[in-house]
């Protein structure tokens, strides 16, 4: 009876990754061609021939997206916090209508709110697993493993790294290292030779110039300095993030809310495209010494804006790569700033860019360790990045728990359940908008 039920596990893992890493790859696939248009053509035309698009796109594609929520409510529930909640309050179980949210948060991508594919791509994982584990009536310990090992899958095979999406399940999904990481170990594997087979073995954030490694002296004084001004700028975020899901007055309808933040993004990008869409354009293009110092921040301090805005009036999508995004931006800010004063303590800015976006994970989504093999596989960079990401994404993680014991999807690491109202709770208030 055991061996039957281990070889169902078996099974489902197998069956679960296979389809997770599918789903991921064409979820990314959508999100690369579609979530991306609206940035390339507006980055390619002056201002005055862009306006009417950039403003009109957005602003029209998520009044009918925020119809579209207000009238199925089931589509809102989504993205991390439903793979949490699953696996805290109902035993594992994601009901088969949550894909209604993947393909929104497509969508809305596709129109130009600054969301990301990852998180829908965890839930779209999550789902295959739970539906693969209930149809083989599993365990609930069994189905809840399922769940974690096709998140992995997942998230393995958007971010291009196995070790991250399992890493990730123990930092933030609850895993357990004895009993679940083998079944999640496999999905994740699974899930990112589904990747390579289907888009090849490619390094996304690979820079164009071969990067060095830090001399000591950067790694003793600047690295850490890199980190004591990060937890407070991913603390600063989460704030200004939540300040934003209030600044919308609940009596308007959703369908207006949303219309209004689509507006909001839209004026935005006419003058800076870069926050439209995940903006993984933007990340590429500061890795290759195709911003300045000003450009930097301004477009950090927009971004978070665009990302609190979109999420604040009710639209639907990721946080990964927002998130990422602004970890470039940050450690790019951080490091040609500094490059202006002290040449020789940073030879390649460049690198900080990568540093930015490790310290970032960790300091916003609290996920140190995967944040740092996300980014050293999405690069390639693994020689010049681990030990500096090392020592900074550490600092910052541990410096942001002080600053704040959650992380921006609102749970802390020791305790889950504390963040999200039941279904039953937030259908209902999903109904009374």
């Amino acid at each position: 009876m055991k061996l039957d039920s281990y070889s169902r596990l078996i099974g489902a893992t197998l069956a679960a990754a296979v389809l997770a890493g599918i789903g991921a790859v064409g979820f990314h696939w959508v999100a690369d061609n579609f979530g991306e248009l609206l940035f390339g053509w507006a980055n390619a035309h002056k201002i005055s021939s862009r306006l009417p698009l950039v403003l009109f796109v957005p602003t029209v594609g998520l009044f009918l997206i925020g119809w579209f929520l207000q009238q199925v409510p089931e589509s809102r529930a989504g993205g991390v916090v439903e793979v949490l909640d699953a696996l805290e309050r109902h035993e594992g179980k994601v009901p088969g209508v949550r894909i209604l949210h993947v393909v929104v948060s497509s969508l809305v991508l596709a129109v130009g709110g600054s969301v990301g594919p990852e998180g829908p791509m965890v839930q779209l994982g999550a789902l295959i697993g739970s539906q693969c584990g209930q149809y083989l009536r599993l365990t609930r310990s069994q189905l809840e493993t399922l769940v974690r090992a096709g998140a992995a899958a997942g998230i393995s095979a958007a971010f291009h790294s196995p070790a991250g999406g399992a890493l990730l399940m123990l930092e933030m999904f609850g895993a357990r290292f004895n009993r679940d990481l083998p079944a999640i170990s496999i999905a994740s594997g699974l899930g990112y030779l589904v990747r390579t087979t289907a888009v090849g073995d490619e390094y996304p954030f690979r820079p164009m110039a071969g990067l060095s490694s830090l001399p000591v002296i950067s790694l003793l004084f600047v690295v850490p300095l890199m980190a004591l001004l990060a937890a407070p700028t991913g603390h600063f975020f989460i704030w200004f993030f939540e300040k934003w899901q209030t600044l919308f007055p609940r009596r308007w309808p959703l369908w207006f809310r949303v219309t209004v933040g689509g507006a909001i993004v839209g004026l935005i990008g006419v003058w800076f495209p870069q926050v439209l869409s995940a903006g993984y354009p933007t990340i590429i293009r500061a890795l290759n010494g195709g911003m300045g110092l000003k450009l930097f921040i301004a477009l950090l301090l927009l971004k978070m804006l665009a990302t609190s805005v979109s999420f604040g009036s009710g639209a639907v999508g990721g946080l990964f790569a927002p998130t990422l995004v602004i970890g470039a931006l940050f450690g790019g800010a951080f490091g040609y700033g500094l490059r202006a004063i002290a040449p020789g303590l940073v030879p390649q800015p460049a690198l900080f860019v990568l540093l930015g976006m490790v310290v970032m994970f960790g300091s916003i989504v609290k996920g140190y360790w995967s944040g740092l093999l996300m980014i050293a596989d999405l690069s390639g960079c693994y020689h010049q990045l681990l030990l500096p990401g090392v020592i900074a994404g550490g600092i910052a993680y541990l410096i942001s728990w002080e600053l704040r014991d959650r992380s921006i999807f609102g749970l802390t690491l020791d305790s889950f359940g504390k963040w999200a109202a039941p279904r039953e709770e937030a259908r209902a208030a999903c109904a009374g908008d």
